[in-house]
């Protein structure tokens, strides 16, 4: 393997094309800006043709905010009166790929520009032709499923891990039952489909399956012959060719602005279940209001169909509860009352009436705790009650929990959360003006920060911390800091010719630290000057590597830090530093 791989600035989610449509703001320096970036955009093909209104945005440091315009009839597009900065330039258009200027290739990261005051600075931005699958959807009698969403999915790093990711636009079979999906970068996908639930089956009603014996039943006139047992059932979701579990679907492989047609296959018809318990309370009787919702696990769901994996009730008068139409599965039961006590259980459902669960509650845990500051710059907020906390549960694929609610501060810094379920958690507080848990690439270079957020001797931010049953919560404490570090440099793939197009990756130099959206983990693209820069880091000790053609968000992931850690550069913060280490690429 070569010593250099690269990695993504960022995924290319819909939280970046909303911010690319956010209005233009005028820069905070005070002096009048006089640097103008403009560029044209073509296709990332032979032909190299204009792209015509696509939608640019640029967006630095130095902006308050992000700047966006449309290219001409000619692909130009021109941002002027800029301030000097590093700049990165993210282009969109329906039917393509999105992509940052500079990219290797579609979901890949860009090269930051790097504008002087008074230049005039010129790029080239490619955007790839997205592809596109089509086929159709069917019913178990060969008709077509109607309004049944289709999805055309990937495997990827997301938060730290890797899972089956959404892509391309579209998606919602027709009345032929005919689906089409553009807008796919290159790549191997897996193709499913969900009906959706049917609105006009009233709440706690099976639906029933029709067959030959209930006709037979129905036409014969001896009643005293005994029905044909009820049989619930429901549409699981089912992936191409034609199975219900992910792990056994087939792969379907894109070129770029590729058309791939006729993948067809048929939705499953599977069996569902009745649930149903009661809730027993040592106190007496069950609150009232008590909720109980049904839980599916990671594997059970259906990618970007939420609703479908949970489901919620009431106990009733009797403390009992009951889901009907439930599809085979494994789920979580999770009693909560009004006030602090829960209760869960584990079941599996396979097609039979699951009865006879029983929910005991029990308190919910509570954590008292803290808030504290460490600064030289900035002073502290004079409401200390605007201070907000939250616990977040941080569970594997497949285990679920419910985040307690988020609390304020009280005005000498004082917190308590309480309603605690046993889980792996991390504490997060933030108040205006604050960060909490962002990456060193994102954050901005002044301001608050939370430095740690521990609980008893734990600092969650680096690790999670479980939290168990019928144990006592040590004391947590939050500090916010504004001596943050700072980490920048020059790569060069000789020493005297400095290099772009790599990403730098910082890690830690402790595995135990290789934690999935670790705030210590991150990559920044290396500018058209060769440089970059870390801000807001964490004291510690820490590991850079230059690297190319990674999947985004792969920095996060163990076992690629393991093999850039023999061959990369160490360096050591603390706080307050604002160091500058240059890297020179190694080659075999």
């Amino acid at each position: 393997m070569r010593p250099v791989i690269l990695a993504l600035t960022a995924l290319l989610t819909s939280s970046f094309a909303q911010d690319a449509q956010r209005p233009a703001r005028e820069a905070r320096n005070s002096t009048p800006p006089t640097a103008t970036l403009s560029g044209l955009v073509i296709s990332d093909d032979r032909d190299e043709t204009p792209v015509r209104h696509a939608r640019v945005t640029c967006s630095a440091a130095e902006l308050h905010g992000d700047l966006m315009t449309v290219t001409d009839d000619r692909g130009r597009f021109t941002f002027a009166s800029l301030p000097a900065g590093r700049y990165t330039v993210f282009v969109r258009k329906d039917g393509w790929v999105p992509a940052f200027y500079g990219a290797k290739g579609p979901l890949r990261p860009g090269t930051p520009v790097q504008v002087a005051d008074g230049q005039r600075a010129t790029i080239i931005a490619r955007l790839p032709r997205g592809a596109v699958v089509t086929g159709a959807v069917m019913d178990e009698n060969g008709q077509p499923a109607i309004n049944t969403i289709v999805r055309a999915m990937r495997v990827m790093m997301h938060n730290g891990e890797r899972r089956l990711v959404t892509f391309g636009d579209g998606g919602v079979s027709d009345d032929r039952g005919i689906y089409r999906i553009f807008g796919l970068p290159a790549g191997e996908y897996v193709i499913g489909a969900a009906a959706r639930p049917a609105s006009t089956v009233p709440a706690g009603f099976d639906i029933r399956l029709t067959t030959d014996l209930d006709v037979n039943h129905a036409r014969t006139a001896a009643p005293q012959v005994p029905p044909p047992p009820d049989r619930g059932v429901a549409f699981a979701a089912t992936y191409f060719p034609g199975t219900p579990l992910a792990a056994q679907a087939g792969r379907v492989t894109l070129g770029a602005g590729e058309e791939r047609d006729g993948i067809d296959f048929t939705l499953q018809l599977v069996a569902t279940a009745r649930v149903e318990g009661t809730v027993y309370s040592g106190e007496g009787a069950v609150p009232p209001g008590t909720a109980i919702t049904l839980i599916a696990s990671g594997q059970t769901t259906f990618p970007d169909v939420p609703s479908d994996g949970v489901r919620t009730t009431r106990v009733g008068a009797d403390d009992s509860f009951g889901f009907s139409n439930v599809s085979p599965g494994q789920y979580t039961l999770l009693a909560r009352t009004p006030g602090s006590q829960w209760a869960s259980a584990d079941i599996l459902v396979d097609g039979d009436r699951v009865s006879g669960v029983s929910l005991s509650l029990q308190p919910g845990l509570t954590l008292s705790g803290s808030v504290s500051f460490a600064a030289d710059r900035l002073r502290p907020p004079a409401d200390l009650r605007t201070i907000r906390v939250t616990l977040r549960p941080v569970q594997a694929e497949g285990v679920v929990s419910i985040a307690p609610s988020e609390v304020s501060a009280d005005a000498t810094g004082r917190f308590v959360v309480t309603g605690i379920t046993p889980g792996r958690y991390q504490l997060h507080a933030t108040f205006p003006g604050a960060a909490s848990n962002v990456t060193p690439a994102k954050a901005r270079a002044t301001g608050w920060v939370v430095r740690s957020a521990a609980i008893g001797a734990q600092d969650t931010l680096d690790a999670p911390v479980t939290l168990a049953a019928g144990q006592p919560l040590p004391p947590a404490a939050i500090v916010f800091t504004d001596r943050t570090a700072s980490l920048g440099g020059t790569l060069k793939d000789t020493p005297d010719n400095r290099a772009e197009n790599y990403t730098i990756i910082l890690f830690p130099s402790d595995p135990s630290l290789w934690q999935p959206r670790s705030r210590r983990i991150d990559g920044v693209p290396v500018s058209r000057d060769g440089t970059f820069t870390f801000n807001n880091l964490m004291p510690g000790q820490y590991l850079l590597a230059a690297v190319d053609d990674v999947g985004p968000g792969e920095w996060f992931d163990p076992a690629l830090l393991q093999r850039l850690a023999g061959s990369a550069t160490r360096v050591a913060l603390a706080e307050r530093d604002q160091k500058t280490q240059d890297l020179v690429i190694r080659r075999n």
